[in-house]
């Protein structure tokens, strides 16, 4: 049986205060952070594929529980 790699989180049933913080404030701070970082001379790619997930997650939003993928 082959590994595979960890599979991704489904979207969370957030506020939509919280899911727009995230996006406007939270999101744009830590690819600051992770440019700083890289500029610094550090493997930042982990960090930024978290970022890109994140941003997945709060663009697709709450699912309709018959339509989750597995």
């Amino acid at each position: 049986m082959a590994l595979r790699g960890p599979g991704r989180a489904a979207p969370a049933n957030l506020r939509r205060e919280t899911r727009e913080w995230l996006t406007k404030k939270t999101i744009p701070n830590v690819r600051e952070i992770a440019r700083d970082l890289e500029n610094a001379g550090e493997d930042v790619r982990d960090l930024i594929a978290a970022i890109d997930e994140l941003e997945t997650i709060l663009r697709e939003g709450p699912r309709k529980t018959n339509l989750i993928r597995p």
